[in-house]
């Protein structure tokens, strides 16, 4: 049986992809920072868990000195899909909260791999379009974005600005991956995945509305009406799709030794208050969502993302806007009703 390890086993992407894998009989393995945060994935998994299809393995710390060491000399592993890395926008020490836990924590598990590991065939690392878009540039009017485009955050910035040092960690963890390939040449390949915004419904512990994910945030307090859209990003990526992009990956070939932009389409966070209007109406009113337009960019355009390599590589069928929206708002609802 294929085994493959799945780090940060709990977080939004990676629940998606657990469930991508066992849908397709892997056999999995997932760290996480605690046993206590096992409790909701064995409950949810049970008979995954219970048939031995699902482990888990803690690893406090994903950036300290052999961190993956111990559970990577435990099980012979087939795959390895690196998903656990930070995103939130109000870190108060970047290079603490961001750049090291991205940075160390990829470097970390490749060199954790590459000497202790032999049976590894491939590392999937779910990177990021934050290390692809350039901030300077803002919407970028007729630029389409290719797996060729880095963004160009230096030290200095990302250390004075929270967002920027976001951007950096995701850009320089990645290429510390790329650089660690070129220069060690490890007996294992590497594919990156760059998603845009990530939404979806939140299939992973939600302990109270007020502690979904970072994404899912920005959609539920348009939903309560307690926030307007939130700009910067003109891409999106569904985790569903991310996470069969994951899974793809170490089953394709051709996906080896790539980068690849898993981005369903260009997007305008306007248009989720569009949609609660015009599929909830009274609660739209009730909250006093933001209101419905026709408007949806900036005069002039944006920016839009090819996604061809990886329609073309890994056969991906990307969801819309719609199906997004309408399989969210109806979790939300669900998780509004648990907890109350």
């Amino acid at each position: 049986m294929t085994l493959v390890l799945v780090s940060g086993i709990n977080g939004f992407v990676a629940v998606e992809v657990l469930v991508s894998l066992l849908k397709r009989g892997y056999d999995v393995v997932g760290t996480i920072r605690s046993e206590s945060k096992t409790a909701f994935l064995r409950n949810k998994f049970k008979d995954a868990v219970d048939s031995g299809q699902l482990r888990f393995a803690i690893v406090p710390d994903i950036t300290a000195t052999g961190a993956f060491d111990e559970v990577l000399k435990q099980y012979q592993f087939d795959f390895v899909l690196h998903t656990s890395s930070p995103f939130y926008l109000n870190a108060e020490d970047v290079e603490k909260e961001l750049l090291d836990p991205a940075i160390k924590g990829t470097k970390s598990i490749l060199e954790s791999i590459e000497k202790v590991a032999p049976s590894v065939k491939q590392v999937v690392i779910t990177s990021s379009f934050a290390a692809v878009g350039n901030p300077k540039t803002g919407a970028a009017p007729g630029y389409v974005y290719t797996e060729e485009d880095w963004c160009p955050v230096e030290w200095d910035e990302a250390i004075a600005n929270p967002y920027l040092g976001y951007l950096a960690s995701k850009t320089w963890a990645e290429r510390a991956a790329w650089d660690f390939v070129k220069e060690r040449k490890p007996g294992f390949a590497i594919t990156t995945l760059c998603p845009s915004m990530v939404f979806g419904p939140p299939e992973q512990e939600v302990e109270s509305m007020g502690k979904l994910n970072q994404s899912s945030t920005d959609i539920y307090n348009l939903f309560n009406g307690t926030a307007g859209p939130v700009y910067g990003i003109w891409a999106w990526t569904d985790s569903r799709d991310l996470a069969e992009a994951h899974v793809l990956a170490i089953e394709k070939p051709e996906a080896k030794g790539q980068r690849y932009l898993i981005i369903n389409s260009k997007h305008s966070p306007q248009y989720f208050a569009n949609y609660i209007w015009k599929h909830y109406p009274e609660r739209a009113a009730a909250k006093s969502v933001t209101k419905p337009t026709e408007k949806l960019y900036p005069d002039g355009g944006v920016y839009d993302v090819d996604n061809s390599k990886s329609v073309r590589d890994l056969g991906i069928t990307y969801r819309d806007l719609d199906t997004m929206m309408r399989d969210t708002l109806k979790r939300f609802e669900e998780l509004e009703a648990e907890s109350k």
